[in-house]
């Protein structure tokens, strides 16, 4: 484990509300890539532009739209890029409670329990510091050009209790607003 995950899990310990953002945690870089199996595992806070630039060398891309290829991938799975969540295969977070916890794994099909990988996507860091993400990638000409969807803002009453119920899990403490 990285020096920053163990300084960012005893802050998290030792305080009482935190505002993470990417450049914070500081954790970038590709974990694995395995071009045959089509899965890629990165750290947080790497630019989505450095994975697009080492998916090109085996002619692969993720499968999802995203405006600004200099944001983090972090950024983008905390903010809900459109479609990210049919990539997304598994997540280690750290929680409110500063405990480093894995979801998912790297593997097209895991059916143990809640899909909790999917189910952070576009909390905006209110629950848990995600600091790494694997995912499903695609080969290029399979993919074709990906193009920007209208995406809602509206927020149901449904999606309000389901967030709440999650940080309760997560964050019980309040550590991230």
């Amino acid at each position: 484990m990285s020096d920053n995950l163990s300084k960012l899990q005893e802050e998290i310990k030792s305080s009482n509300g935190l505002h993470i953002t990417s450049s914070w945690l500081n954790h970038t870089g590709v974990e694995e890539y395995f071009s045959e199996e089509l899965v890629i595992t990165v750290k947080a806070s790497t630019p989505i532009a450095e994975i697009c630039k080492v998916l090109a060398k085996n002619d692969q891309v993720l499968p999802f739209y995203v405006e600004n290829q200099e944001q983090s991938i972090g950024a983008a799975y905390a903010n809900g890029a459109q479609d990210l969540s049919d990539s997304v295969l598994g997540v280690q977070i750290i929680d409110g409670s500063g405990e480093l916890l894995n979801f998912g794994g790297q593997v097209m099909k895991n059916v143990a329990g809640y899909d909790v990988a999917r189910m952070l996507i576009g909390s905006k860091g209110q629950l848990a510091v995600v600091t790494q993400i694997s995912f499903k990638v695609m080969p290029r000409h399979y993919v074709g050009e990906l193009k920007p969807h209208i995406k809602t803002v509206e927020r149901s009453a449904l999606r309000e209790v389901i967030e709440n119920r999650l940080k309760a899990v997560f964050d019980p403490r309040g550590i991230f607003n």
